[in-house]
């Protein structure tokens, strides 16, 4: 082993069973494991199949990678794929004796898989291919470099917010949410910066992981609150709503998938996907939910999961709060919009056992017809003026020393 492999860390992976695998020595925070073999354990005859997938590496140098195996008296063969974020990285084929000069059913050897080193990487595969009776597979040795701690800096226009930085590398950061400032309400962080622009930025949502592959910067992106504007609702009627939580700026969307669960998104009023049409007994407190867009019943069953059938969902309402919650045995469950999963970074929308307390769901009214303004400069001041015409739908947008005009959905550019 040279000086260079000494300094590395170095990620043991220990064959149990034809289901698992145990991670031992420098195992990355985040990282996991999943192990598949065929046959049984880590023998792999003619046609058997082994495959190690590792996911969540953070960004990691991949250096080397090997596998220490055995394998019958007189034969044993394969080819060996190596696959680093999807694309195919090494692929090393041939018997046992070509690799080591003889076959030995005792012995364990140390078979090297990689021929370069991989920067950045997320997620590798290291499958075998049995072409001969046998191959037995012990342990899998990832020699690696952890990705740098990298840092970003958050911008609320021409002012630096707040610089993050992590804690190590690939361990992500929190982003903070932000106050509405100015006429213009905070919706997420975006990497591009934008003026005043009816093009909804690229976002990402506060108070969720943020994984950083490299030193960033980020700016703080708005939505222009028309007049009269009220997105959340108050009083309780039937309709088409988004269900959202307002701290994380996360939203309902879709429908159910077979493990029971729904992905949210990035709250959007324009989004059709975020809308459900919601139906009210008299007495406001039970309510029934249909996905608009492709009519499906959103429901839950006795195992607290979700479905696509129709279920009376309870409804805890107060002033802009409206919680939706089913009573399933006697006990409450919250119908949650970004439930964490175990990987930090992923959510889930589900049914979250609680009862329903004060708390930031709230149902948002859709984006109205008049055309959305975005900006990540709110404190260029309003932004958006009526024009003193009474022309329908008629929009002053200040620009540098032009005025962007948009009249019932035509552009013209104006200088001052």
């Amino acid at each position: 082993m040279t000086r260079l492999t000494i300094l590395l860390s170095v990620l043991t992976l220990t064959v149990e069973s034809k289901n698992a695998v145990i991670a031992t020595g420098d195992v990355p925070l985040f990282a996991e494991a999943s192990y598949t073999c065929s046959y049984q354990k880590g023998t792999v005859r003619q046609g058997d199949e082994a495959v190690l997938q590792l996911s969540y590496l953070a960004g990691m140098t991949v250096n080397q990678v090997e596998v220490y195996i055995r394998s019958n008296q007189k034969a044993g063969a394969g080819t060996w794929t190596v696959t680093v974020d999807g694309l195919k990285a090494a692929t090393k084929s041939g018997s046992f004796e070509q690799w080591f000069g003889a076959y030995d059913n005792t012995n364990l050897h140390a078979l090297s898989l990689l021929p370069e080193a991989y920067t950045g990487v997320q997620e590798m595969t290291i499958r075998l291919q049995g072409t001969a009776n046998s191959i037995y597979i012990d342990r899998y040795l990832i020699y690696y470099t952890p990705a740098p701690a990298h840092s970003v800096t958050l911008m609320c226009g021409n002012q630096v917010y707040q610089t993050l930085t992590e804690t190590t590398g690939g361990a992500g950061v929190f982003l903070p949410p932000m106050d509405d400032y100015n006429g213009w309400r905070f919706i997420g962080w975006t990497e591009t910066e934008c003026r005043q622009t009816t093009t909804r930025p690229e976002l990402i949502a506060p108070n969720t992981q943020c994984f950083l592959p490299e030193d960033i910067t980020l700016w703080a992106a708005y939505e222009y609150i028309q007049p009269e504007d009220s997105t959340y609702v108050s009083e309780l009627t039937d309709g088409d709503y988004l269900y959202v939580n307002t701290q994380s700026q996360m939203a309902l969307s879709g429908v159910p998938d077979e493990k029971g669960q729904m992905v949210p998104d990035i709250f959007d009023r324009q989004t059709k996907n975020q809308l459900y049409s919601m139906t009210f007994n008299a007495a406001k407190d039970t309510a029934y939910i249909v996905h608009t867009m492709t009519g499906t019943p959103i429901g839950y069953d006795d195992q607290q999961k979700l479905v696509s059938a129709a279920s009376p969902w309870r409804v805890y309402h107060k002033e802009n709060e409206t919680i939706l919650y089913a009573t399933i045995a006697n006990k409450n469950y919250v119908l949650w919009v970004d439930i964490a999963d175990s990987h930090i970074g992923d959510y889930h929308a589900g049914l979250f056992p609680a009862n329903p307390l004060n708390s930031p769901l709230k149902l948002a009214f859709p984006a109205s017809e008049e055309e959305q303004v975005y900006t990540c400069h709110p404190e260029s001041g309003m932004g958006v003026e009526r024009t003193l015409e009474t022309i329908k739908n008629e929009y002053i947008f200040p620009f540098g020393i032009y005025d962007l005009i948009i009249r019932n959905g035509e552009k013209e550019l104006r200088l001052r």
